[in-house]
């Protein structure tokens, strides 16, 4: 099971962000969460559907990440019991250095964006990348700080108030 380490980059302007590629290359997702913090998610892309579940978890002083596939049908029975939904396009992007990038647009219940974050994962150990994807240096209004992770986890992002009240 892989060990969860991301840095966290709050981002400028959404719309500049979506601009940065076509908009084929975007993923519409849905994701709730389920009692017990797990995660349902249903990704979007050029009429293709895809479903996962995952379950993090806080073990040995590491936080690990089990994820597996969904059946549509899983999915759909299983929607109804979350909470804390989420809408937004994400964007997956590789470096030049092999790490991947996650930037997701959220969108509120009226379809605007209301956040802009990217995330990148790295293998465990790693504190930073070696540089920010470049064409996301010139957006980043606030690295997240990793002793403020917790307060930028998509579960909390959820909420447009919360996120209106954090300070960046």
């Amino acid at each position: 099971m892989p060990t969860e380490n991301e840095r966290k980059y709050v981002l400028t302007d959404p719309a500049a962000v979506l601009a940065l590629w076509p908009q084929e290359d975007w993923d519409d997702v849905r994701q709730g969460y389920l009692p017990g913090d797990a995660r349902i998610r249903r990704r979007t892309r050029g009429g293709r559907t895809t479903d996962s579940f995952t379950y993090k978890i806080d073990a040995a002083g590491r936080l690990i990440e089990i994820e597996t596939t969904l059946e549509p049908r899983d999915f759909d029975d299983l929607w109804p019991l979350t909470t804390r939904r989420i809408h937004k396009l994400r964007r997956a992007v590789v470096d030049a250095h092999g790490l991947d990038w996650d930037i997701d647009l959220f969108l509120d219940e009226d379809d605007r964006f209301y956040l802009a974050m990217a995330e990148c994962e790295m293998p465990e150990g790693m504190e930073a990348p070696p540089q920010v994807l470049p064409a996301l240096a010139p957006l980043i209004r606030y690295p997240v700080p990793r002793e403020r992770q917790t307060e930028f986890v998509n579960s909390r992002l959820a909420d447009p108030k919360y996120v209106a009240g954090l300070s960046i």
